[in-house]
């Protein structure tokens, strides 16, 4: 009997320990990523678009209880510089970067907040020749 009571109990448990992660937005489809409008991820940056000359274009929405968009593009290096010094005045890129493949990183708090949601915006770049593979990160926590 006491056997029986323990499994009982141990199934109960694990019942409202799913249950809990259900509701607190653990599940599958709000940790996940999913394909998003680019129009959409720069929009939560207050970018209108993205930069004149980006082309290939990737954007991914990471769900969860933050928010996190990954937009990945190719550029030529003066749209990019271009892109920076209008969209991020003062962005100090450095060449010492967490992602080991990037060349370039940065990192911009945004204040004010943006409109759409973001609080803080990363970013590195990877340098093929004339053209520059980046990776925008705009994040609301």
């Amino acid at each position: 009997m006491a056997s029986r009571t323990r499994t009982v109990g141990a199934a109960a448990v694990a019942g409202l320990l799913l249950a809990s992660l259900v509701a607190c937005g653990a599940g599958a489809e709000r940790s996940g990523q999913d394909t998003v409008p680019c129009a959409e991820a720069m929009r939560f940056a207050d970018q209108d678009g993205l930069p004149a000359g980006a082309r290939d274009a990737t954007c991914v929405s990471r769900g969860g209880i933050d928010t996190l968009y990954d937009v990945r593009f190719r550029i030529g290096r003066g749209d990019l510089d271009t892109w920076l010094d209008d969209a991020y005045p003062g962005l100090r890129m450095s060449g010492t970067c967490a992602d080991g493949t990037a060349d370039r990183c940065g990192h911009a708090d945004l204040h004010p907040y943006a409109k759409g949601g973001a609080v803080a915006v990363d970013l590195s770049v990877r340098y093929e020749g004339d053209e520059a593979l980046v990776s925008y990160r705009p994040f609301n926590t």
